[in-house]
């Protein structure tokens, strides 16, 4: 049996499985999330090689550039045309929006959009004494991102819920499907979050 060039599939970003980390942080949830959304978005795109942007995406998991939404949005503005010069194609919009019409969006896009909703901790893990004996609840500036990922990777695809101070009560997990408490953890800021996604896809 011969084989030719035809009979070949070729391989596409979302059939390989990547894990990108998760940077744990209680001061700087908004940046960590944001760090792994534009590092997932661009591995989708097939444009993710880590190297000198590394050093960029660092500065996020800082409370002084990723500690509150503000913050990561006025990062991102600064640095936005360096990562294009970098070959990232990325992009961010604020938004005021309920959480499940962000969802809906970042479902849709296949693993080419992301958010970054920041969160009420207390809402989003009820148990006192979550957030861990030294971090007080009240004190942790939450956010989540969500994403289009593989939780089994030999499972499809579908929505996820990255957590960068996922506490440290009971069995805890930076990555998981979302809960229903997301809803009323994020209406406690409002609606606010930053969607990112991947300039020249629809």
């Amino acid at each position: 049996m011969t084989v030719s060039r035809d009979d070949v599939e070729i391989q596409k970003p979302e059939d390989v499985r990547f894990l990108v980390p998760v940077f744990h942080t209680p001061t700087a949830c908004a940046g960590a999330a944001t760090a792994y959304l534009l590092r997932r978005i661009a591995y989708r795109a097939g444009a993710y090689a880590p190297g000198i942007q590394e050093i960029i995406f660092h500065e996020l998991n800082t409370s002084r550039e990723g500690g509150s939404i503000e913050k990561v949005q006025r990062w991102f503005s600064g640095r936005v045309s360096s990562l294009h010069e970098l070959g990232y194609r990325l992009q961010c919009r604020r938004v005021a929006t309920p959480t499940a019409a962000i969802m809906d969006w970042v479902r849709a896009g296949r693993g080419y959009r992301g958010a970054m909703l920041p969160t009420s901790f207390k809402k989003l893990h009820p148990t006192p004494g979550s957030a861990g004996k030294d971090v007080n609840d009240d004190a942790v500036a939450h956010a989540v991102g969500l994403t289009i990922d593989r939780l089994d990777p030999k499972g499809d695809e579908d929505l996820v819920m990255i957590d960068p101070w996922p506490g440290v009560v009971g069995e805890v997990t930076d990555r998981g499907t979302v809960p229903t408490s997301l809803e009323s953890a994020h209406r406690e800021r409002n609606f606010h979050a930053l969607v990112y996604y991947w300039v020249g896809w629809s």
